[in-house]
Parts: C-alpha cells; structure tokens; sequence
C-alpha cells in the first residue's frame, strides 16, 4: 500500500493543481487517527520534513503541548512538489498530451482544435475530460480522429463500422467513443444531451445497432402475436428497434448485468433462477442502456440490481458509467479485491482511475487499490466460475 505521508502530499498536490490561481497555497490538516503506530506517525513526519526540505511545502507545528505533531502543511511550490513525488505537474503533462494531438485536431474544423484546447484546460487541474486523462494520449487521439473526420463530413452515407475502419483502420473505435463523440457532437449542433440516435442522423451515419442478448422474464409482443420470449434458452436476443414493445412478464428476482460474452453463456446456461441477466458486451452500446433503462424504470425497487465484470481499467470504468448515465445503480457482483488477489495477475498501478477512486462509486475502493498499491492485482472475469447473485 501506499505509504500515508505520500498519499498526503499527493492529495495536497492534486489540491493545488485543481485551482492554480487560488489566493492561498493549498493546505491541509494532517489526521493522525490514521496512523495506529508511532512508528507510522514518526515515518509521516519524516516524509513532511523531506518535502519541507526540499522547499516543496511549508510544515507548521502545533504550540505548547502539541509541538510535537504537525498542525498543518502548506504547499509551497506545486513544481517542486511534483518533483519531489517524482511525477510530472498535471500541466505538464496535459501540455505535452496536447502537443501530441493538436496534429490530428488541426486536421478538422476549427472547433474540433477548440474542443482539445477546453480539454487541456481541465487536464491542467488534473481532471479528466470527457472521461479521458492527460495520460490516456493514445486514446485521445482516436478519439480526436474521429472527431476531425465527422467535422469533414466523411461518415455521411456510411455506417459506422465502415466509417470506423476508414477513420482510425479499426472498426471498433467509434464503438469505443460512441458516448463521449455523442455529447461532443451534440453540443456542436445545438442539442446537448441529444440521444446518440439523433447526433448519428445529424452527421449523416447509419447506425446498424446490435441485438441485447438476455434471459429473464421479459417478452416482445407485436401484431403478430409472442415475438420474443425472454425465458428462451439458452439465451434470447433483442434488437433495440423493438424496445417498445418490451414487456416485464413478472418482477425477475434480480437483475445482472455481465460484461464479457463467455461469463454471460455461463451464466445463463449453469446457474437455474429467475433474475434478468443481460450482456452488456464491453462497454454497453446505446441499444443496451435503453433496455436497462426501460427495465429498471419497470420494476419494484426492492429488485437488486447487480454488475459483474473485469477487474481492471476498462471494467471499473464500465461500472461507473453504469452508475452515471442508468436511473438506478448497480452493485458489484463478484467484484472484490479479495477475489482479484486470489485468482487474478500483478499488475502495475494505473493512475488513471484517480477520478473513479475519488468518486463517490460503489468501486472507488478497487479504483484506489488499483491506482495507488505497488502492486495491485486484475481479475478477468473468466477465472471465475458463475453463481446466483445473493
């Protein structure tokens, strides 16, 4: 784990860069409720006195009776700061991200260029922007490549694996963007919040949406009679187009949504019970969300509603977009860091998930771990065998 004296200065540091332009230096109160052994709390002084040495933060002491403990740290110079916990400042590495992009925004129209720049903002304070960091540069750029091409009208007529194939020569990356270039593009035309279904009309795209796979107590009944029947084995599939003709036939017992396909057939085919399991498939498309949202909309709210998925980056990242965009949370499901250190592989810390760890996320535990511990560990959710959610 990290040490407590690092975490401290790292927090102040992260204080101090989100408001460059405060009046006063940042500081903070040390807590010595968190240090059980005076062995922690000599080593938390040792690590203040470094830094004070240094000449990153200011340490003032207690009067009187409390000389000995540290009343309160004060950054001095966020730079040396930086230095000293031997990380570049967030602006630096947001300038240097923009550097490296500024090539492919430059290609687009004008406000694609200003988008980058709003973005390199926030990332001077150590945010991220539209979910991705100052650090996630490869992905910025793909981001950026699709953006500058729908500003040159390139995806008209296309639909949008070709048009991702043409952009990026991958055709998953505009699945992978699909929600932030929504809301950029939305903004652009004048409909923030716009449904992707509208931005994707807009610029001309021919969204082919993919069928939800699921099994569970919902039918699809049209004109004709049962189209769909939920309960089919061992698994039933949906395209979104029929969502409104989506029925609950009675409350399930639980709700589950599973990330990967291989979990998912497991889980349909070897656990027997009455919940709704859905395969969300990565990072869920638009169709998927529109049927959690219908779902959850139309059950008791007694009903648990539960995610399994990796444990990593990409997974816990999927459960919070769970969290933001449905109109209820999910739990985790066989998502613990108990599970990842028994059956999963060393890994190196990602600091990318700060904003998840320091959220108010059902996984900002794991999000810490990952992010913070020498040697966190990931799970991919295939190690482990399915069971009925509790």
């Amino acid at each position: 784990m990290t040490e407590a004296g690092v975490e401290f200065l790292e927090r102040l540091l992260e204080r101090s860069e989100r408001n460059p332009d405060r009046s006063r230096p940042a500081s903070a109160t040390p807590q010595y409720d968190n240090l059980s052994t005076a062995q922690q709390v000599g080593r938390f002084h040792d690590l203040m006195v470094a830094a004070e040495r240094f000449g990153a933060v200011e340490v003032q002491r207690g009067r009187r009776d409390r000389g000995h403990l540290i009343e309160r740290v004060r950054v001095r110079d966020p730079d040396l700061l930086a230095r000293h916990l031997g990380r570049p400042t967030a602006a630096a590495t947001a300038q240097r991200a923009r550097e490296e992009l500024l090539p492919v925004a430059g290609t687009g129209e004008p406000w694609v260029a200003s988008l980058l720049d709003e973005m390199t903002g926030r990332w001077m304070k150590g945010e991220p922007a539209y979910r991705l960091t100052a650090a996630q540069t490869e992905a910025a750029k793909e981001f950026f490549t699709l953006l500058a091409s729908i500003s040159r009208q390139e995806a008209r007529g296309l639909d949008a694996r070709t048009f991702s194939f043409r952009a990026t020569n991958d055709t998953k990356a505009f699945d992978r963007h699909a929600s932030r270039l929504a809301a950029v593009v939305g903004l652009q035309i004048g409909q923030p919040g716009a449904a992707g279904d509208v931005v994707w009309t807009h610029i001309g795209l021919e969204r082919f949406s993919h069928p939800v796979h699921l099994k569970g107590p919902v039918v699809v009944e049209g004109p004709t009679g049962l189209l769909v029947d939920g309960a089919a084995k061992p698994f039933a599939s949906i395209h979104p187009e029929m969502l409104p003709s989506l029925r609950i036939s009675r409350p399930p017992a639980y709700v589950l949504t599973v990330e990967n396909y291989a979990s998912f057939n497991r889980q349909v085919r070897e656990i027997e019970s009455d919940g709704l399991i859905v395969y969300l498939g990565g990072f869920p498309a638009a169709g998927v969300i529109a049927l959690l949202d219908r779902v959850l909309r139309g059950i008791p709210s007694a009903v648990p509603f539960l995610h399994w998925g990796d444990i990593d980056s990409g997974g816990l990242r999927i459960f919070r977009l769970l969290e933001e965009v449905l109109p209820r949370r999910p739990t985790p499901h066989l998502m613990t860091q108990q599970l990842a250190e028994s059956a999963g592989q060393p890994t190196e810390p990602d600091p990318s998930l700060v904003s998840v760890a320091r959220s108010d996320s059902a996984v900002a535990a794991l999000a810490q771990w990952l992010a913070f511990d020498k040697v966190p560990m990931t799970l991919e959710q295939e190690a482990l065998d399915p069971v009925l959610p509790r």
